[in-house]
C-alpha cells in the first residue's frame, strides 16, 4: 500500500515532487527586509526551517489547521489580536517539530538601497551553513520564486553560480516554488517575523518558543 508521502505526491502539489525524491532533510526558505529605501534601521533577513522528511505531512497539516485559510501572511495576521494568537500557536509548533537558521544582514548601505546586495550575502552564507551543518548533500532546499522578470534571473544567476563554485552549497538540491498558497512555505516567514519582533525590541514573546531551536548568522 503506498505511503502517505507517495499519496499526497500523487494528488497534492508539485513541492511533494521534490520531497518524495530527496534523500534527508528539507530546508524552507523565505525573508524578510527593510531596505535603505523604505526607511531607517534597515536590515535583511534570510530564513531555512529545517524539518525531517518524516516530518512533513504533520508539519504541513498543523499549519493549515491552525490557520483555518488556505492562504496566509503573517505581516496582515499580525495587526489583529486573533491573528498574533494564531502566529504564536504557529510558532509553537514550528518550534516543536523543526530546528531554523537565520542569516541577518544589518543596517544596509545606503548603496544597497534594494537589499539585493544583502540578499546575495545572506544567500551564499545560509545555503554553504545548511550543506555542512543542517540539510548536508542529501536534503532539499526550497524556496518562493520571485516575480519572473529582472529579480527572478538575478536569483538563477547567484544560484548558477553556487553551483558552479566549490563551496559546500554547490552539490545541493536548490528548487524555486511558484505559490503563495503552499502551507510549509508559511513556516519560514513565520519565523522570519518572529525574529524581526525580538530583534527589534517590540515583542520577544513571539521568539520565546522558537529561539531555543534557532541558530542564527550575523554578517
Amino acid at each position: 500500500m503506498p505511503n502517505r508521502l507517495t499519496l499526497l505526491r500523487r494528488r497534492g502539489p508539485r513541492i511533494f515532487d521534490k520531497i518524495a525524491k530527496s534523500k534527508g532533510p528539507i530546508a524552507l526558505l523565505d525573508e524578510s527586509f527593510l531596505t535603505p529605501a523604505q526607511g531607517p534601521d534597515s536590515f535583511y533577513i534570510l530564513c531555512a526551517v529545517v524539518v525531517e522528511k518524516s516530518e512533513i505531512i504533520h508539519l504541513r497539516r498543523g499549519l493549515a489547521a491552525i490557520a483555518g485559510s488556505a492562504r496566509w501572511h503573517t505581516t496582515e495576521a499580525g495587526r489583529t489580536n486573533p491573528g498574533r494568537q494564531k502566529i504564536r500557536e504557529l510558532a509553537r509548533l514550528i518550534a516543536e517539530s523543526t530546528v531554523s537558521v537565520i542569516a541577518i544582514v544589518d543596517e544596509l548601505p545606503s548603496t544597497d538601497s534594494t537589499g539585493e546586495v544583502a540578499r546575495v550575502r545572506a544567500t551564499h552564507a545560509l545555503l554553504d551553513e545548511l550543506a555542512k551543518n543542517y540539510v548536508y548533500l542529501t536534503g532539499t532546499v526550497v524556496y518562493e520564486k520571485r516575480m519572473p522578470g529582472e529579480m527572478r534571473t538575478r536569483d538563477e544567476m547567484v544560484l548558477r553560480q553556487i553551483r558552479e563554485s566549490e563551496s559546500a552549497a554547490s552539490k545541493l538540491a536548490i528548487w524555486g516554488m511558484a505559490a503563495k498558497d503552499e502551507p510549509l512555505l508559511w513556516a519560514p516567514d513565520i519565523v522570519a517575523w518572529c525574529y524581526r519582533q525580538a530583534y527589534f525590541k517590540k515583542d520577544a514573546s513571539f521568539f520565546q518558543d522558537l529561539e531555543r531551536s534557532t541558530a542564527v548568522i550575523r554578517l
